[in-house]
């Protein structure tokens, strides 16, 4: 795929308004990410994911309704294609390792972003560019 013309479809889930607003002006500021919709709970997560059909999603882990790791088992069921980064103010492996065991194809501690979320993009869409 080339993402010189190709823009990646994101989806993006925080209940936090202000992380959502942060995490979607980084993103609009790289310039490769269409943000197609956002969702502030796990319920609208899975809906909208459903409706817009999305090649990322960015979840906090901390979601009401249904949490971001119950999101993400489901979403790699119904959307096995999908990309999945967890991202979430708790730290630790064994958190980690249970995003990626639950589905998700990346995880980044808050404290990483933006650096390590990119990191992770790019490894998950390799023909993304390097540099703006």
């Amino acid at each position: 795929m080339d993402l010189g013309k190709y823009r990646i479809r994101t989806l993006i889930a925080d209940d936090s308004r202000m992380a959502l607003l942060s995490v979607c002006s980084y993103l609009d500021f790289e310039g490769y990410f269409d943000i197609i919709a956002t969702a502030t709970d796990g319920l609208q997560l899975l809906h909208k994911a459903d409706r817009y059909r999305p090649d990322l999603v960015l979840t906090d882990l901390s979601l009401p309704q249904i949490n971001g790791l119950e999101a993400t088992t489901e979403l790699r069921k119904t959307f096995p294609e999908v990309r999945i980064i967890i991202f979430t103010g708790m730290t630790g492996l064994s958190l980690r390792d249970e995003c990626l065991r639950s589905g998700a194809d990346g995880f980044v501690e808050k404290s990483q972003m933006p650096e390590k979320l990119m990191v992770e993009v790019r490894r998950l869409f390799p023909s993304y560019p390097a540099q703006k």
